[in-house]
């Protein structure tokens, strides 16, 4: 074994940690978990429920397995969400969900930080709110401007100047962020209670589908993608105002990030659907239904609170702050 073999090996054994736990393994010949009884091998003896994913496997040595896992996730038949839906939420789940939750958090923050703090301007003063073409307020950069001299025939309630706030968007994302944590938050702890309540009070203490939920949110990967797309939409505003020959409009973002987000949230529901139908057969219509008519309620419910909250905490902030326009 070469130096820098024996290297890797030494990091890679300071890495070992418990999939089912996150407690710390001392060292790779150690086939049970000091903290919780965790059978390393994942043989006929592991423990009923816990997690024995391909992702849970990397996670104990210290390997990297998010994106394996993602496929694994995405192509499930019926036979490995039957076998998911059996394992209990682990520290590496909780690990996995994190990583792709802190995706949608960074969608979520990029369209506060593009779509949040900007302002056209009509051509008349007396159009405007403020009475005035020129912020009064704080940190507003001029973007862009229709061509001067303006033409004659321009109707006055036209917008010929394009206003953004690099504070209120710093706000706006920092607003957006934060409510958006809550949120998933929230929403995942009413999901799983919600699954738990429909298995009933026998099934209840087996915590089935505790780490398939987590596991679900591999679909929040193309979501985020969409997410991101809208935050190009600037490109048109100041294309548009600056008139330039040729600039995407914003069907075209606001198309694609639709289907790209759409298409996320209907595999993302979809794949809950399927999973509802490996519950046992006696209580599987409850859980199914849940799954299937509660989530998407929840989310959307879930989804306006986000929005009319960042809204309100938005507006509150900029006339705290004296950064309206």
């Amino acid at each position: 074994m070469t130096a820098r073999q024996t290297r890797q090996t030494r990091r890679r054994l300071k890495r070992l940690r418990c999939p089912a736990c996150g407690q710390r393994v001392d060292t790779s010949a150690q086939t049970t978990c000091t903290l919780c009884g965790f059978d390393f091998t994942f043989g006929a003896e592991s423990i009923t429920g816990d997690d024995a994913t391909p992702y849970a496997r990397a996670y104990s040595t210290g390997e990297r397995g998010w994106q394996f896992m993602l496929e694994w996730s995405w192509f499930a038949g019926t036979q490995r969400l039957k076998h998911l839906a059996l394992m209990r939420a682990s520290a590496a789940s909780r690990r996995f969900a994190r990583m792709n939750l802190a995706l949608l958090v960074v969608g979520i923050g990029v369209i506060g930080l593009t779509q949040i703090g900007w302002k056209w301007v009509a051509r008349l003063p007396a159009l405007e709110q403020s009475g005035s073409t020129q912020p009064t307020g704080q940190g507003w950069i001029h973007v862009a401007g229709a061509p001067r001299p303006l033409r004659a025939d321009v109707a006055g309630e036209l917008p010929v100047d394009l206003w953004w706030n690099w504070s209120q968007a710093t706000l706006g994302a920092a607003s957006a962020v934060v409510l958006g944590i809550m949120c998933m938050w929230l929403c995942l702890a009413i999901v799983r209670a919600g699954v738990s309540v429909a298995h009933g009070a026998q099934l209840r203490e087996e915590k089935r589908m505790t780490a398939a939920l987590l596991y679900s949110t591999a679909w929040a990967l193309p979501v985020s993608v969409g997410l991101l797309i809208v935050g190009f939409l600037p490109v048109s505003y100041i294309g548009a105002m600056a008139q330039w020959s040729w600039y995407p409009s914003e069907n075209i973002f606001i198309v694609a990030a639709a289907v790209v987000a759409g298409f996320g949230v209907c595999m993302w529901w979809f794949w809950l659907v399927r999973l509802g139908a490996t519950a046992p057969r006696k209580v599987r219509a409850r859980v199914a239904g849940f799954l299937a008519l509660g989530v998407p309620l929840i989310i959307a419910a879930a989804c306006a609170a986000w929005y009319f909250g960042t809204e309100l905490l938005h507006r509150a902030l900029t006339d705290a702050l004296r950064l309206g326009f």
